[in-house]
């Protein structure tokens, strides 16, 4: 964790800058639609369509020096999940991945792995050390509503055993290895090759992606109904940026 204790006040806007992945012009754009609207900053860029999830999450593995997490094809067991309650996970966007009981090691994935307080808390919780890797905000919100709700979206994987002392494996920073939890540290370890899907079976990729497309057409119609609330004088701005930030 030393490299996102490091970066504990560098805003997101910043390190995505430094990565070269976003403008200067696309940033002010989407802080004026944030100050609009409210919201997270990640999530408005990418509604924005200013870059892709999979774009962001990968450049905040490399500035932050953190590994991130690929749901295609990675089974994650009860074990690991049975560590936090589901309203906690579902509150903070948090969801355990790997838990290693003879080491007392639990690996979770969040979207914002700069929220230390959050880490801290979970270590408090569970007495685990906690490793955590990055993932995408909506591939997370979808793969936490499966595990703890039973939201079901079927993806064909290889089996995984994160109870022992098997690797448990995520993609680096560099993208082109995979990393997992061995002894107190990542080691790096050459990347498998991905299972073959079969015909017409649609990846988790493509599930989210098509979730995506509905929730930015939700949040079009949205924006529309607040702001004929805002003009009849059902609430205000400030109240309604408020609330969604909450």
């Amino acid at each position: 964790m030393s490299a996102a204790q490091g970066n504990r006040t560098i805003m997101l806007g910043e390190l995505l800058l430094k990565a070269g992945v976003i403008t200067e012009q696309q940033l002010r754009a989407a802080l004026t639609e944030q100050k609009k609207w409210g919201g997270k900053l990640g999530s408005l860029l990418v509604d924005m369509n200013f870059l892709d999830e999979d774009t962001l999450v990968k450049a905040l593995s490399k500035q932050l020096n953190l590994p991130r997490v690929d749901f295609e094809g990675l089974v994650i067991s009860a074990e690991a999940v049975q560590n936090l309650e589901a309203d906690f996970a579902e509150q903070h966007q948090v969801l355990p991945i790997s838990f290693v009981a003879a080491k007392k090691q639990l690996v979770v994935a969040m979207a914002d792995p700069r929220n230390l307080g959050i880490v801290d808390e979970i270590g408090f919780k569970t007495g685990c050390k906690v490793q955590v890797a990055i993932a995408g905000e909506k591939a997370l919100a979808v793969k936490i509503r499966e595990k703890y709700f039973g939201e079901n979206l079927p993806v064909r994987a290889t089996s995984v055993n994160q109870s022992t002392e098997q690797a448990m494996e995520f993609t680096t920073p560099l993208g082109d290895k995979m990393v997992s939890a061995d002894e107190d540290r990542f080691m790096v370890d050459e990347k498998p090759t991905p299972a073959a899907k079969p015909g017409g079976t649609a990846s988790f990729s493509e599930k989210l992606k098509r979730l995506e497309l509905l929730q930015k057409k939700q949040v079009q119609v949205l924006k529309v109904v607040v702001e004929l609330l805002m003009e009849k004088g059902y609430f205000t701005r400030d109240e309604y940026r408020e609330r969604v930030d909450q």
